[in-house]
């Protein structure tokens, strides 16, 4: 399966029935993106698809079709993205 993340082609080999959040952290390796809930509830696993915020845990991979952001793909280590800077003032995890 093709997915674009950050801007990055990249092909995973999962079932399609795997949500999105756990593609992108267990698959991909990206730990930014959050288990929360379970339930898409609580926000800790929200990422941009075409701009809209989407609960990552409740999507399953073979319905995105559209480049994902998450929050690695706001902003690089040199030049942080106000949200990542917000994120490290306050502490937060996500």
């Amino acid at each position: 399966m093709k997915l674009t993340v950050n801007g990055r082609p990249r092909e995973v080999d999962v079932e399609p029935e795997m949500p999105l959040l756990w593609v992108i952290r267990d698959v991909l390796d990206m730990k930014g993106t959050k288990f929360g809930c379970g339930i898409a509830q609580c926000g800790a696993c929200t990422v941009h698809i075409e701009g809209r915020a989407v609960r990552a845990c409740s999507i399953p991979v073979s319905s995105v079709s559209s480049p994902v952001t998450t929050i690695e793909g706001l902003g690089t280590p040199e030049r942080p993205h106000p949200v990542q800077k917000a994120f490290i003032e306050a502490q937060a995890a996500q």
